[in-house]
């Protein structure tokens, strides 16, 4: 198919289904049915009204006394049965969550009197039958009662996710979370069921007020047909739906100043640089004759000017005085019963644990929307969101993941969080540290949401979303004349830097027109049909640079690129409900296109050797030429997926999940374009085809592959959720996940004649194996305080097929194959236990004490994480065995606090909170390596600072580097929150 001829046709589709069809959700709504009774004969009750109180949804009861209602909000309601001759039945705290069918059964009792009104609280379910796969929920209320502030720290309690920060700069280049195994990198964002992934290094976008928040989904086990994108799990949060009235909520918070890093001050008096280079070093050098301009000079001038050289500035120096300010607010509500809108705000002066140039990593969001209803069936949504931040700090961004390939291996935060780092007093312009990231997010949306009847209903969205960072010299702190490493100047001890010259940048730019339509129709009473499609339109540049003198000439590093790639799915799914029988079975359709012409010769793009077609006959080899092109091809993907949930007993339920799952690779992995020269002139230094000597370079950047196809996992899930005395929900799941196509395997691509240097390029020649098995145990009582534990478990390999270097046909050389490149992957193996209690004495509730409740509308909540130490290999003197990974390092675990106290007063509420982060203050060695663990290993009656590695600068006890910060000191947040 041509390519207009697609996006025809994508044009068309939206058009046809709006006419075709009847309706459409969107992965923020769900069901609610069931079955009317009267009380006293049991006999099913025909026409009943059945009405969600707030909304205009509603339905009447069949001739068996059933019901349903779609296109329910996400969230707890009140739904109330009405029937003449009968007593008013209105069930409360009716929980409805996106994609899924809660249950109701209501029997009514025959009225004495006309108007009689029974209010009852509604049965939770301890299990959900029609939940065919692993599916976590973190409602509003649990994300207000718990220490979480932010949608990233939400997921990171659930079960199967890890996640551990880099503890230092030089740990760079790493995945920091991972989801039943795999890279966050296989995971998709959504708000409302929109993607906020921006496609070019996978990087979703997670800075949502929580305010606004009415639950976030987290699917991991597999997921419906209507999902794509992400291999490994899709993340949808939920907002909240603007009710009658008007409702607001305010929070500040407030983290004080101090220090929050290990070991002393990084500026303190007490450390090696300013105590050992005293008076008497100075006199010495003064006397030294090979002291260069020591000689002969004042001690007391030499350290007087040591003394000044060493006094940081004061954004730098009082990076412990500064407290973290927070504050956030949300309106949402009524303006009239056609017109509801929700407007947030969120401001947040982030400061960074470590000294660096900026003195805050600001941080905002705004979000919103306006809804018009035209009709009981017809409903406009205007929305959107503009977010970001700016921070010299370690973002968990995938650019600091091998996404973005070797940059992310060459680059540092602009942070000291080494003690005797060189840029330790100036960390601008030091070499190969990147200048802090200002990044910015936006998105806005149009979705229209049609009733056609009781039945069906669908919906169409149409959004842009853009991204956009930028990490370069933005206040031009480094003169354009100057350069590493030819102009560095260093301080009197030239272990430190006084003024660097480094030159780079990076600023990459993605723009997406997002069209996603789809169509729900409950065909029958156990069929509900739900099909749609979606098609993504991009608009993206990626420059980066880096410029440093090497042996007295100008190395240039770049890898410039842009392009316009599309990408679209198609979908039906149809979900069966019997019951002893939920099915949920579909089939998805995706494809991408890179939408360009690449150079024909992979291993010679830029037409540089005289034997490439396009080379110039005039210029000698290394210069580039205008080379062949070719189009690239449509890549194309089916997906069946199966879910099956069937209860085994009243009181169990089983489910099972099988599924194809694919997933685009990041467009860094295809259109990469790094390259190298030489020139001064910064006119032509970023064209790669200049008249001057460019080649292909393997240190910045994936050159992009034109032939990349989609990874692929196929998962399988089994799993068993048990009631136990309607009091204690135990789930029990296995899963595995086989995965090919993955586009994870580095080749070095050679030209013919010139092999010097080369290329690196990405391929779908790489495959994992993750097998896991998840435990989770909740109480469900119905007092104030209730708990939970989880434990997951899984085993990861990953390995490699292809070559490791490729030469073009002619050269003299032998393409070297991978070999067996197979692997343990990351936290294979570790056991991970979370755990969590909370106790809320409802408001009007608790003991009385003076006439008074002190403890009604109080809350405390404790949650606790602990897994087991890293496998290492260790044999003591006279053990002969070679068996690796015999031991395991120390276990980590921390636990978090979060106690809470409202009041209320002419229908405002306060609460006062503390979170400490870390309660008991607990540090963990990082594991050792070397030498370091033999003398570990060897004194063990030793005191533990003398076993411990001493700094290789200043031989001092190395407390900066001893502890792993996946465990960070204590931090404590102050709170005030204002509802009404």
């Amino acid at each position: 198919m041509k390519q207009s001829t697609l996006l025809r046709l994508f044009l068309l589709l939206p058009c046809c289904l709006a006419f075709w069809f009847s309706d459409l959700p969107a992965g923020t709504t769900g069901k609610i049915a069931g079955k009317v009774i009267d009380r006293q004969t049991r006999e099913p009750l025909i026409g009943v009204s059945v009405l969600v109180d707030g909304t205009t949804l509603g339905a009447a009861t069949d001739a068996r006394g059933e019901f349903f209602i779609l296109n329910v909000p996400s969230g707890s309601h009140a739904v109330t049965f009405s029937y003449i001759g009968y007593e008013k039945l209105t069930q409360t705290e009716v929980i409805v969550h996106a994609d899924r069918t809660t249950q109701l059964q209501a029997a009514l009792t025959a009225a004495l009197l006309e108007g009689e009104m029974i209010t009852v609280t509604a049965d939770r379910p301890v299990i959900e039958p029609d939940l065919t796969a692993s599916e976590q929920i973190v409602t509003v209320r649990e994300m207000e009662r718990s220490w979480v502030r932010t949608v990233k720290e939400a997921i990171e309690t659930q079960t199967g996710i890890i996640t551990s920060p880099p503890s230092l700069a030089w740990t760079r280049g790493q995945t920091q979370t991972f989801i039943r195994g795999s890279s966050i990198v296989q995971a998709v964002y959504m708000l409302d069921n929109l993607s906020v992934n921006s496609g070019l290094l996978s990087d979703n976008y997670t800075g949502f007020n929580t305010s606004t928040i009415e639950q976030i989904s987290l699917l991991t086990g597999g997921y419906n047909a209507e999902y794509g994108e992400g291999r490994s799990a899709v993340i949808n949060i939920v907002t909240k739906e603007a009710s009658a009235g008007l409702h607001g909520t305010v929070i500040t918070r407030l983290r004080p100043a101090g220090k929050y890093h290990f070991g002393r001050n990084f500026y303190s008096q007490e450390n090696y640089d300013y105590k050992f280079f005293d008076r008497n070093y100075w006199t010495q050098q003064s006397q030294d004759p090979n002291s260069g301009p020591f000689f002969g000079q004042n001690p007391d001038s030499l350290l007087a000017a040591w003394r000044s050289a060493i006094t940081p500035n004061r954004t730098l120096a009082k990076y412990t005085e500064r407290a973290e300010p927070e504050i956030e607010a949300t309106l949402l509500g009524s303006l009239t019963d056609e017109l509801s809108f929700l407007a947030s705000g969120r401001y947040k002066k982030a400061v960074g644990i470590f000294p660096q140039p900026l003195a805050y990593n600001p941080e905002f969001n705004f979000q919103g929307y306006l809804n018009y209803r035209f009709s009981p069936a017809f409903k406009l949504r205007l929305g959107g969101f503009h977010g970001g931040y700016e921070s010299a700090d370690y973002p968990a961004v995938n650019f600091n993941t091998i996404e973005s390939a070797q940059e992310s291996a060459w680059l540092a935060p602009m942070r000291i969080d080494e003690q005797y780092a060189r840029a330790k007093y100036n960390p601008e312009g030091a070499i190969y540290r990147q200048w802090p990231e200002l990044r910015r997010w936006s998105q806005v949306y149009a979705r229209v949401t049609h009733a056609l009847n009781p039945k069906s209903f669908y919906e169409i969205n149409l959004s842009y979303l853009r991204d956009k960072m930028d990490r370069s010299d933005r206040d031009h702190v480094i003169p354009d004349s100057l350069w590493a490493r030819r102009d560095d100047q260093q301080k009197m001890i030239n272990r430190f830097l006084d003024q660097g010259y480094f030159h780079t940048f990076t600023n990459n730019r993605s723009e997406i027109i997002q069209l996603k339509a789809d169509y729900t129709n409950q065909l029958t009473a156990h069929h509900q049909l739900k099909t749609g499609l979606g098609f993504r339109r991009y608009d993206f540049s990626y420059r980066h640079f880096m410029g440093v003198y090497e042996g007295g000439n100008r190395w240039n590093l770049l890898n410039l690129f842009d392009g316009k790639p599309y990408e679209g799915n198609f979908y039906a799914q149809d979900k069966m409900e019997f019951p002893g029988l939920v099915v949920n079975a579909g089939l998805r359709l995706d494809f991408f296109h890179q939408n360009r012409s690449a150079p024909k010769n992979r291993y010679d793009p830029l037409a540089m050797q005289p034997t490439t077609p396009g080379h110039d006959p005039g210029k000698p080899l290394g210069y580039p030429g205008n080379p062949e092109r070719e189009r690239t091809k449509l890549q194309l993907a089916l997906a069946p997926r199966l879910g099956i949930s069937h209860p085994i007993s009243e009181q169990s339920v089983l489910h099972f999940v099988y599924g194809h799952f694919y997933q685009r690779p990041s467009w860094t992995k295809m259109f990469g374009f790094p390259f190298v020269n030489y020139t001064e002139d910064m006119n032509t230094v970023f064209d790669p085809y200049a008249d001057q000597i460019t080649y292909m370079e393997e240190w910045q950047g994936w050159y992009g592959n034109a032939d990349m196809g989609f990874e692929r996992t196929i998962q399988y899930e089994l799993g068993v959720d048990y009631n136990i005395a309607d009091r204690l929900k135990l789930d029990l799941t296995g899963y595995y996940k086989d995965a090919s196509r993955e586009a994870t395997v580095i080749t070095g691509v050679y030209a013919a004649q010139y092999s010097t240097t080369k290329a690196l390029m990405i391929s779908n020649s790489g495959y994992s194996d993750v097998r896991g098995i998840e435990t989770k145990l909740d109480t469900r009582w119905r007092g104030p305080f209730n708990l939970g534990a989880s434990h997951d478990i899984y085993w990861s390999f990953s390995g490699e097929v292809g070559y490791r270097q490729l030469y073009e046909p002619g050269s003299p050389r032998v393409n070297v194959p991978k070999g067996l490149r197979q692997s343990e992957g990351y936290w294979s193996s570790f056991h991970r236990v979370k755990a969590w209690a909370n106790l809320y004495v409802e408001p009007g509730r608790g003991p009385r004490l003076a006439g008074l409740r002190p403890l009604s509308d109080f809350n405390l909540n404790l949650y606790f994480w602990w897994r087991s130490g890293e496998p290492y290999t260790y044999h003591a003197p006279g053990d002969l065995s070679t068996k690796p990974n015999n031991r395991r390092w120390f276990s980590y675990y921390q636990t978090n606090l979060k106690a809470s106290k409202g009041v209320r007063w002419a229908g405002l509420r306060a609460e006062l909170s503390l979170e400490v982060r870390n309660l008991f203050d607990a540090k963990f060695l990082r594991l050792l390596y070397g030498d370091d663990l033999v003398r570990w290993h060897q004194n063990p009656n030793l005191p533990e600072r003398e076993r411990l590695p001493k700094n290789w600068f200043s031989g001092e006890d190395d407390e900066w580097e001893w502890y792993s910060y996946e465990v960070p000191p204590r931090q404590m947040y102050m709170q005030l929150r204002f509802e009404f």
